[in-house]
């Protein structure tokens, strides 16, 4: 009996570092993605209002993910749910998050503002213990306060280097952190493909206003540019949904920080900038914490699944 317990044990262990594996592996694509999303808004920027592209880049996203699942499944495309409270939740959330977001890349480098958006995996765990029961000792709160320690480094606050631009990027940090939670829970029974077109579906009429009191028109350079930041968004956001379902996403949150490494090259290379100390050591700071935060979580689901393990065995 026990033999079979321990092989069980062993299989189910091979299974789960599969599918962390391949989550870890599927959200650096997604980060990826994100990176060059950036750098397409960043260009964007210069010719066409943040609201405009939010709402032209819904509206694009929404025609991706019908074409996607049409090519996909050869069929009709077909999104049910039962959870359509939930879904247009996280838009109302995510449309605030990618407002503050598109218009704070328009004023800081980018470099800086993705440094910034690394709050984010800090107050998702800080979401997750309010709303998703996750529990917190001193370890993991300290771990969060070092988090915010390495924000400080950031934003050098009383020095005058960064203004107040950069409060969008926080802003939209929180609310992407309440977006994370509300996926967490919807791809527990939502298909990816479902959560991302009622993101889109959602957010077209809740950007709307905002874009037709700034609309100004597009030419067709500007429209080829929408479509790489539709593709590569929507890409972003399915990709993470499938990511979500195979990994916890304290787990995963960690390796958002990839898109530091992947902005930072394509903004150098494009726009020639870089990235200085400060940013560099803060970034670290808040990198240390979270992989920490994300490890010490790992470890104690592992010790709560064996003994769940050991006392089923005994029963």
């Amino acid at each position: 009996m026990v033999d079979l317990g321990d092989k069980y044990a062993e299989n189910r262990a091979m299974k789960q570092l599969s599918d962390t594996a391949a989550a870890i592996a599927i959200m650096l694509v997604a980060m990826m993605c994100f990176s060059a999303m950036n750098i397409a808004i960043r260009i964007l920027a210069k010719t066409m209002p943040s609201t405009e592209m939010v709402l032209l880049r819904n509206l694009v996203s929404l025609g991706v993910i019908i074409v996607w699942e049409t090519l996909r499944t050869r069929a009709r495309p077909t999104f049910p749910t039962t959870r359509i409270k939930g879904h247009f939740w996280r838009a109302s959330v995510g449309i605030v998050a990618m407002e503050l977001w598109f218009h704070a890349v328009t004023l800081l480098p980018l470099t800086l503002a993705t440094a910034l958006s690394f709050t984010t995996p800090i107050f998702s765990t800080i979401f997750a213990i309010i709303f998703l029961g996750e529990k917190a000792g001193l370890r993991r709160w300290s771990a969060i306060a070092i988090g915010f320690l390495g924000v400080l480094i950031i934003l050098r606050p009383g020095t005058g280097s960064i203004g107040a631009d950069a409060l969008f990027v926080i802003a939209s940090s929180m609310m992407m952190a309440v977006a994370g939670v509300l996926v967490k829970t919807l791809s527990r029974t939502e298909k990816p493909e479902t959560i991302v077109f009622y993101m889109a579906l959602f957010m077209v009429p809740w950007s709307a206003p905002l874009a037709i009191m700034n609309w100004h028109g597009v030419t067709a350079r500007e429209l080829w540019l929408l479509l790489w930041v539709a593709i590569t968004s929507t890409g972003a956001h399915l990709l993470m949904a499938r990511a979500y379902k195979r990994a916890d996403m304290v787990l995963l949150m960690p390796f958002d920080f990839s898109r530091l490494v992947f902005t930072a090259l394509m903004a150098y290379v494009i726009f020639g900038e870089t990235l200085d100390s400060a940013t560099v050591t803060g970034s670290l700071i808040i990198v240390a914490s979270t992989v920490y935060i994300a490890h010490r979580e790992a470890r104690l689901r592992r010790v709560v699944a064996l003994e769940a393990l050991r006392e089923a065995e005994t029963q």
